[in-house]
């Protein structure tokens, strides 16, 4: 039995969403959903900080890129 490789993908990571129109479309990874998108894609919960009250959306990890600290 072989186990899935762990994804890059973090709890509380800053993301990009891919091929999404507009700006600001970065939030941070607040929920791991599981294997829940096709063929056990990986499903992850993001939270934009929009206003006049945030938003969440759920996304498969190949819709992701994630934004490393500057420094």
């Amino acid at each position: 039995m072989t186990t899935p490789n762990p994804s890059p993908i973090k709890h509380g990571d800053r993301v990009k969403l891919l091929h999404a129109t507009g700006l600001g479309m970065v939030g941070r990874v607040v929920e791991l959903r599981g294997p829940l998108g096709p063929k056990g894609a990986q499903v992850y919960r993001i939270l934009l900080q929009r206003k006049p009250k945030p938003a969440y959306v759920e996304v498969l990890e190949h819709q992701l890129e994630v934004i490393l600290p500057n420094g």
